[in-house]
């Protein structure tokens, strides 16, 4: 009967003045490369023109000390259930300014043909990176790289040059989409202000489709980074449905509390973009560097496409570079401001009971501290809003829920005042903390008084789900 309530508590009905465009990993996904080596950064095309044909280009091992890293193309004909052999498609030219890499794909199909943007350095630290460019009239070889004026592998030019400090990373990591004749080319930007997403934009037309990359303007800054949750470049795709371009990343890479990260532009013009949800089966441990499926335009179709996200990991207890590479179906979904964003928390028991379970909407797992020593779990909702009440969901049969706890608030995660203390006894399916008065904040944190014990005797802070109402959102559990 409690396994009933607590499920049937994801039967939510919600009524919102402000919807949040997240993602929802609709199975744990399967590995389409399985370690030994790397095969990361992975750029995903859905072929508008053959159903079930994804091609995939990933950044990928060279032969050693003076070409570290080639790109590598494969496909699949049955919408990523198997893959074809690697072939390499792309290779750094040596004694260029290319001359250490080609990695960090990402291809759009513009006409005829294929173009990959890439990064690549001449500084042997891996610092002072810039972005190039290549073309092909097929997916997985014969490219021609962008030269500053034509196209061909002899003396390749950076599209978007980096003037930082050297010992920065510099430009890289780029995400090309076509949209209205506009080629959108987001990238990575690191230097000594800081890590950003910039964009840069050109119109292609019939008197420059071979010369397009000297007609890119920069546009500034479209995504800061956070840099406190350890975040990774961002891929982006644009959504004609919505009128918005969407945009993953990974947080916290690396690291057992690693998951997906979302971001939904403002407007449709893609200069400014907001955190949004990422809920449903966790990536794996350690994930990094990830991507997100497109058109060959870089469209994300809600209808008639399959969608998925692709990354590279390390598991526990691998070496350095040893990366299998992971495929996770995905859905778009519709959710109500106030859903959590992320959460930060004291300790990870392993990961399978960490942090990001405590935001998955998914009742049947939990987060769970290694202690009872200063144990705290810290959501953060993106924006600073009015909170009326949180609602906390044990695990089941309330193991390791506190007996006695607080609940603070932030605009920082730094300060915190205090909210409420409460008691817990019983066993219910959900625990409500009601405020006095709202309480505009964007951290809420709740903070163990008296430790309960799990299944084990144990004493830990263990917790399935947390949500929030706001006096523009309203949970009605059913």
């Amino acid at each position: 009967m409690i396994v009933i309530i607590l499920l049937n508590l994801l039967n939510i009905l919600v009524r919102t003045q402000a919807i949040l465009n997240g993602l929802n990993g609709t199975s744990s996904g399967w590995q389409v490369y399985p370690g030994g080596s790397y095969h990361y950064g992975p750029s995903i095309m859905i072929d508008d023109n053959e159903h079930g044909l994804i091609h995939m280009w990933t950044c990928s091992p060279g032969t050693g000390s003076t070409q570290w890293d080639v790109i590598r193309y494969h496909y699949s004909n049955d919408n990523g259930e198997t893959w074809s052999p690697d072939e390499i498609a792309l290779i750094p030219t040596p004694g260029s300014l290319d001359t250490y890499s080609a990695c960090d794909p990402s291809v759009v199909k513009i006409g005829t043909y294929y173009y990959i943007g890439y990064t690549s350095t001449i500084n042997p630290q891996a610092t002072q990176n810039q972005l190039f460019l290549a073309r092909s009239l097929i997916p997985n070889g014969n490219y021609e790289k962008w030269n500053g004026t034509g196209w061909n592998s002899n003396n390749p030019q950076p599209i978007v040059a980096y003037h930082g400090p050297s010992t920065k990373y510099g430009i890289g990591e780029p995400s090309l989409v076509l949209k209205d004749n506009l080629i959108y080319a987001y990238y990575t930007n690191t230097d000594d202000t800081g890590s950003y997403t910039d964009l840069a934009i050109a119109q292609v037309n019939s008197t420059n489709q071979d010369t397009w990359p000297l007609d890119l303007q920069y546009k500034g800054h479209v995504i800061y980074r956070r840099t406190n949750l350890s975040e990774d470049s961002t891929d982006i795709k644009w959504c004609p449905e919505l009128q918005l371009f969407i945009g993953v990343t990974t947080i916290n890479r690396f690291s057992s509390q690693a998951t997906v990260g979302v971001y939904q532009s403002l407007d449709q013009y893609g200069l400014q973009f907001q955190s949004t949800p990422y809920i449903g089966k966790r990536i794996q441990q350690g994930a990094h560097n990830i991507g997100i499926s497109g058109s060959t335009a870089g469209w994300f179709h809600l209808e008639n496409q399959y969608h998925f996200v692709s990354y590279a990991y390390q598991p526990a207890g691998s070496s350095w570079g040893n990366w299998p590479t992971y495929l996770t179906p995905i859905e778009l979904v519709q959710l109500p401001l106030g859903t959590i964003i992320d959460a930060q928390v004291s300790s990870n028991f392993d990961w399978s009971f960490s942090s990001p379970f405590v935001w998955d909407h998914d009742l049947t797992t939990c987060w769970s501290s290694q202690s009872d020593n200063n144990e705290f779990v810290t959501i953060n909702f993106g924006e600073i809003l009015s909170i009326e009440s949180l609602s906390l969901v044990p695990r089941m049969m309330g193991y390791g829920f506190p007996i006695d706890f607080s609940v603070r608030a932030s605009n920082d995660s730094r300060t915190f005042i205090h909210i409420l203390d409460q008691h817990y006894s019983n066993f219910t399916p959900v625990v409500d903390c009601l405020f006095s008065n709202p309480v505009d904040a964007q951290y809420f944190q709740v903070v163990p008084i008296t430790y309960g014990t799990d299944d084990h005797g144990t004493k830990l802070f263990q917790l399935a789900e947390i949500y929030v109402h706001t006096n523009q959102t309203h949970f009605i559990y059913q």
